[in-house]
């Protein structure tokens, strides 16, 4: 619902505009009316097709060329032809807008800003004493005013709608909007300038005719910009599709935790270090995420291993072995259906596999191993034994990583220990123990990360659009 302040400025703004096509009667021609009448239907014509043509690039700038037919109105056929012409452009977009106040604020302020600008013009045509017939730099001058003059009309029209609707001040909304105030009218003038003198060295045909290329290099941009808002719709709809997808992941792991109640933490753990290990190494943004999220879904193959297995307070028999050197390849087989998650998927296919071929499930060694996965390895062998298992009390951190050093380079990666070590080195115990954090946690680090390549974009858009101006064009 629109403030009535707003609706009651709409109405002044809609009697100011009939008192200004009053006053422009005035100037009408006494003569070679039915000339001035004809262009004023061709003038109407391209700021109408300039008007359809109106590329929207963002909330707050458009591309058009409507306001060239506008100021050539002004300049050579007097305020009141001009504001017939800025009638016809500013009716187009009325069917654009949630409520008729708005579109009649936005016809009047087309009016206004034609009228005015048009008077100005005749009145320094007076004090100057040049003729729109020939070229001068009275004229030309003349014309700058007088395009100056529209624009500031409308931009001090729409900042006070904004004020009455958006109870944005008049001053922070120049201040955002005087860069694209400052470029338009700069468009505007070495445009319309050029314009201006070929209209009055050529006749109004030479303008139609320097119209048809401008419109189709408009049209050419419309269809970029229509492809691109599809490419960035295509791309808001991936990003919560991938979103949706880790969501579901997620969920899977927490069912798994309800089975056995150390997998999530466990989870949060390794991702965490996964997280903290990538950044040590300066990994690429790409990379970082997808080891973060495979240590946060590692074990989610586990999901189909009995009851009987997880919670076993024994060591476990080759029976019970046969069942646990299953869940990295389903874990796999499950994120690989996943669209875009095919990388997590191999690192957590090889997790658990080791450098000379003693791990599982496929034995695979060296090089045939993905970095990632040896980092995740890592971080998963720490935190499974700095943990309270059903069959073994936890060890301390200390002798974890004696550990790992003593597999360095038989099973594990030398490398990657040592930058996990360091990496411990001024940590607190509550991060060595893994319990600086929580599974949700992590899982809302993943979220953000998603979000982060594109989905942000589109939460921006949406909030610049509520806070729109009414009749930014």
């Amino acid at each position: 619902m629109l403030p009535s302040s707003f609706r009651a400025l709409s109405i002044m703004t809609a009697l100011a505009s009939l008192t200004a096509v009053a006053a422009a009667v005035h100037y009408l021609p006494p003569a070679h009316w039915l000339e001035v009448a004809a262009a004023c239907v061709v003038l109407a014509g391209l700021a109408l097709i300039a008007e359809s043509l109106a590329v929207e690039f963002t909330d707050s700038i458009t591309l058009t060329a409507s306001n060239l037919p506008i100021l050539l109105a002004i300049m050579f056929l007097g305020p009141a032809p001009a504001m017939s012409v800025a009638v016809i452009a500013g009716l187009w977009g009325c069917w654009r807008e949630r409520s008729a106040y708005i579109a009649l604020f936005n016809v009047s302020n087309y009016v206004i800003a034609a009228g005015v600008a048009g008077l100005i013009f005749r009145w320094l045509e007076g004090a100057w004493g040049f003729r729109e017939s020939a070229i001068s730099v009275a004229f030309l001058a003349a014309g700058v005013t007088a395009a100056a003059t529209y624009e500031f009309c409308i931009g001090w029209a729409i900042g006070l709608a904004s004020r009455l609707i958006y109870g944005r001040s008049i001053v922070t909304y120049w201040k955002a909007e005087i860069a694209p105030f400052a470029r338009s009218l700069v468009v505007l003038w070495a445009l319309g300038l050029m314009t201006a003198a070929l209209y009055a060295e050529a006749g109004l045909v030479a303008v139609v005719l320097l119209f048809v290329p401008l419109f189709a290099s408009q049209y050419m941009f419309k269809l970029l910009a229509r492809e691109k808002q599809h490419v960035a719709r295509q791309k808001e709809l991936s990003d919560q599709y991938l979103e949706m997808n880790i969501g579901l992941a997620a969920a899977m792991v927490v069912l798994l935790d309800s089975k056995d109640e150390y997998t999530a933490q466990h989870s949060a753990a390794v991702a965490m270090y996964c997280r903290d290990i990538a950044a040590a190494l300066s990994l690429p943004a790409e990379e970082a995420e997808a080891l973060h999220l495979a240590g946060l879904l590692h074990d989610l193959g586990k999901v189909g291993t009995p009851d009987a297995v997880l919670g076993k307070d024994t060591v476990l028999n080759e029976d019970d072995w046969e069942y646990i050197r299953q869940h990295p390849g389903k874990g796999a087989e499950v994120l690989s259906h996943l669209v875009a998650y095919q990388d997590v998927a191999d690192i957590v296919q090889y997790h658990h596999e080791r450098l000379d071929g003693s791990g599982y499930p496929d034995g695979v060694t060296g090089e045939r191993i993905p970095e990632l996965s040896k980092i995740l390895a890592i971080a998963d062998s720490y935190h499974a034994m700095t943990s309270d298992r059903p069959y073994r009390a936890a060890r301390s951190s200390f002798d974890a990583l004696k550990e790992l050093r003593r597999a360095a380079g038989v099973t594990l990666d030398a490398r990657y220990i040592e930058v996990f070590a360091q990496m411990l080195r001024d940590k607190d115990l509550a991060y060595r123990e893994g319990t600086s954090t929580d599974f949700m946690g992590e899982y809302e680090r993943g979220r953000i990360n998603l979000r982060l390549r594109g989905k942000a974009l589109a939460e921006l858009r949406d909030l610049a659009k509520e806070r729109e101006d009414p009749a930014a064009s």
